[in-house]
């Protein structure tokens, strides 16, 4: 049985509860491939009472549930398909929860006061995490903000003739290794413009240069062609919640 409690924990448990544990421990080899709707609906139950009920017996949610029953199952030698998705799933589970956790509450409300204040917010990214920063950059200005995105190097490295004080620079970037965007930021700083950095990688030249900096948690996706691709949900995570605040 993948969830063993003792008899006290398990008799102060709700009716609910109890059909909940009695539904995963019977029916352990379908549970990684069930969502946490049908294990409610199977077991006559509520999804936020599986929620509750998973976290009790020690495990972080559904996701991290799903995972220790298919690791199990690959160990035994077992089809590894469920072990391999469940996999991932923590994966994003965990960029979702230590990112949320990393976040600072002043920094993200500091870098809408920036925002506000900006005559222009100027948007910095390159490669991959472009497109996160032109999912923000149309979010700014559908609220109002006068907002460009600079992804061209031969405008970071003319940065310093473009963004004037007064102005807001953001640097969105998953490891801050791009050396464009070190240059952009160095000759920013010169001109006394504000500058915030949203990146997945602490102690970076970007960081020192920066008025603020979010961090988020990131994991590597896929190695391809000698190329690490690493996630965006973190960036995204960070992204949507200034937006949203400022949209309210």
């Amino acid at each position: 049985m993948i969830i063993q409690l003792d008899k006290e924990i398990y008799e102060r448990l709700s009716e609910a509860e109890a059909l909940v544990i009695d539904y995963i421990n019977q029916n352990e080899d379908k549970i990684p491939v069930m969502s946490i709707t049908s294990i409610a609906e199977k077991s006559f139950t509520s999804s936020a009472t599986v929620s509750r009920t998973i976290q009790k017996c020690g495990f972080s949610g559904i996701s991290e549930l799903k995972f220790k029953i298919s690791e199990q199952k690959q160990k035994k030698g077992e089809n590894n398909s469920p072990y391999e998705v469940n996999k991932i799933l923590a994966k994003s589970f965990r960029e979702c929860t230590q990112t949320i956790d990393n976040i600072s509450t002043t920094a993200i409300l500091d870098t809408i006061k920036f925002i506000e204040n900006a005559n222009r917010v100027y948007i910095f990214s390159r490669g991959f995490t472009a497109l996160v920063a032109e999912e923000f950059q149309m979010y700014l200005q559908l609220v109002g903000f006068n907002t460009v995105i600079v992804k061209d190097v031969m405008w970071m490295l003319n940065a310093g003739k473009i963004v004037k004080e007064g102005d807001l620079a953001i640097f969105i970037t998953i490891q801050s290794t791009t050396p464009e965007l070190a240059r952009a930021a160095k000759a920013i700083k010169t001109n006394n413009a504000k500058m915030v950095t949203i990146c997945c990688k602490p102690g970076t030249k970007l960081e020192e240069l920066s008025d603020i900096t979010i961090l988020g948690h990131t994991e590597n996706i896929m190695k391809i062609k000698g190329l690490d691709v690493y996630s965006r949900i973190p960036l995204n995570i960070i992204t949507r919640t200034i937006i949203e605040y400022i949209s309210k």
